[in-house]
């Protein structure tokens, strides 16, 4: 008695010319769908980070109000190397009993320039600025109702910024400054060299006088 042999079953070798085809098809559409997606994710994760810096350098300019008579801290513009104006400290170390003054909080995350640009110190130490962020002079040693926010024009602590990211403008270094973009110094010798700066994101955040912290209103 005979018995039918069964044939083996054939088997793929792979895609076919066109199945590869309409698999590139659809990853380059799902590449052009994602990708001008990407850059807005990455601003929005960098301005998270950014406002909840702002708040807790908040709640340290809260805790230094609480034991000195309601006063905002007496503090510069901006640290060296940046040009500033005042012989005052810099924001950071005017609140060193409050927070870290190398805190990472001092850092924006979109700030590739201003934290880390250098300058010899008086004793020949090379020291970064330390700071994103800039201070508004107008509050320092006084009480909010002291100032011509309050005043002058008659704006509330929600209206008035504190602190904002140090970006999208061109900024003056003081004498000796380096800047540390790519390792190239400029001559130490010459003052007034003007820097651009980019903006660290597509909306600029700030920290108000009533600790509140948000984009510009």
């Amino acid at each position: 008695m005979r018995h039918a042999h069964r044939a083996a079953p054939r088997t793929r070798g792979g895609f076919t010319l066109i199945e590869l085809l309409v698999s590139i098809t659809i990853i380059s559409v799902l590449i052009g769908i994602v990708l001008p997606v990407i850059p807005r994710v990455r601003d929005s994760a960098r301005l998270t980070v950014c406002q909840s810096n702002l708040r807790q350098i908040g709640m340290a300019v809260t805790e230094y109000q609480d034991k000195n008579r309601e006063e905002f801290p007496r503090a510069r513009y901006m640290p060296r190397p940046w040009l500033s104006g005042d012989e005052d400290p810099a924001l950071n170390i005017a609140l060193a009993d409050y927070m870290d003054y190398d805190s990472p909080v001092w850092a924006c995350p979109g700030d590739h320039d201003v934290h880390s640009a250098q300058y010899t110190d008086d004793d020949g130490t090379v020291r970064e600025c330390g700071v994103s962020y800039t201070y508004t002079t107008a509050m320092s040693g006084r009480t909010f109702e002291d100032t011509f926010f309050s005043r002058r024009l008659n704006l509330q602590p929600s209206e008035v910024p504190v602190l904002h990211d140090y970006d999208g403008g061109s900024y003056e270094l003081e004498l000796e400054a380096i800047y540390a973009e790519g390792g190239e110094a400029y001559d130490p010798n010459q003052a007034g060299t003007i820097v651009p700066i980019d903006f660290f994101h597509s909306l600029r955040t700030y920290l108000y006088a009533d600790g509140s912290v948000g984009l510009w209103r």
